[in-house]
């Protein structure tokens, strides 16, 4: 009988005890409960205005920095979940064999509500404009790349152009120099040719022609005269005729017996007629 009352008391206690970590007091739910959500609450706060703060961080650091902005890796704070924590009691069992008792569902504590986790939202960068900034640039690269390409080539055409002219200055100051060398050689030539062809100075030689014959009247009549000459040739004159030497007969004067030319010169008789 003794042993029989140890066992009936050893179950009780395992029983209450039992009961006792299956369901806990309402009072210290209600407390646990209250305060999970008055935590939840103020972590809901505190992560919206770290969400605020980092947005206007995010904002500024966009407007100062610019097309140079890198899109950082978004980092999403978390708000652990909250676990339950239960306080069980240690049993303790009596070293016979325990009574296994079916707890129904009625009898369970009811489920503690917990948050979801908040996730903190990423600021949104409008990548648009720094697109079309980063491909604007890229044009005006090209752009220039090319300008400079076709001024490189422009130079170099330049280049050829320059040596090309140079050249051709060289070969005309060549041929000048041959030029002017052939034109002093001929010149050499040319007076050597002149000196050699050049004439001799030819002596004048002066005939003296015969003197013109003296004539002397030999018969005169009016109007017409005979005048003889020293080697004895005789001419008949009258007014008007040539007479060579003397000209052109003008007068005949038979009474004083002498004619009259157009050179001044008078025919007489001669000494030995008179």
């Amino acid at each position: 009988m003794v042993d029989d009352d140890d066992k009936n008391e050893y179950s009780d206690e395992y029983q209450f005890s039992d009961l006792d970590v299956i369901s806990p007091d309402t009072n210290e739910e209600t407390t646990s409960s209250d305060a999970v959500k008055k935590e939840s609450n103020t972590n809901i706060r505190r992560n919206a205005l770290v969400a605020v703060i980092v947005i206007i961080i995010a904002m500024l650091a966009y407007k100062f920095l610019g097309p140079l902005f890198t899109k950082k890796p978004q980092s999403a704070d978390t708000v652990p979940s909250l676990a339950t924590t239960s306080t069980s009691q240690p049993a303790t069992l009596a070293p016979q064999q325990p009574q296994v008792q079916t707890v129904t569902p009625s009898e369970l504590p009811p489920p503690v509500e917990t948050t979801p986790p908040v996730t903190q939202p990423t600021p949104t960068v409008d990548t648009t404009e720094i697109t079309q900034r980063l491909s604007a640039l890229e044009v005006n690269q090209q752009n220039l790349r090319s300008e400079m390409d076709s001024l490189n080539s422009q130079l170099a055409t330049i280049n050829t152009n320059l040596n090309a002219l140079a050249t051709k200055i060289a070969q005309l100051n060549q041929t000048l120099t041959v030029i002017v060398t052939r034109v002093e050689e001929q010149s050499k030539e040319i007076s050597v040719l002149t000196i050699r062809t050049k004439p001799k100075p030819v002596r004048k030689v002066v005939i003296k022609a015969p003197p013109p014959p003296s004539y002397f009247i030999q018969a005169i009549i009016p109007g017409r005269a005979w005048l003889i000459a020293q080697n004895g040739s005789t001419i008949t004159v009258r007014e008007g005729t040539q007479v060579a030497g003397y000209g052109v007969i003008k007068l005949i004067d038979s009474r004083q017996g002498r004619v009259l030319t157009s050179s001044g010169r008078v025919i007489r008789f001669s000494q030995q007629d008179s």
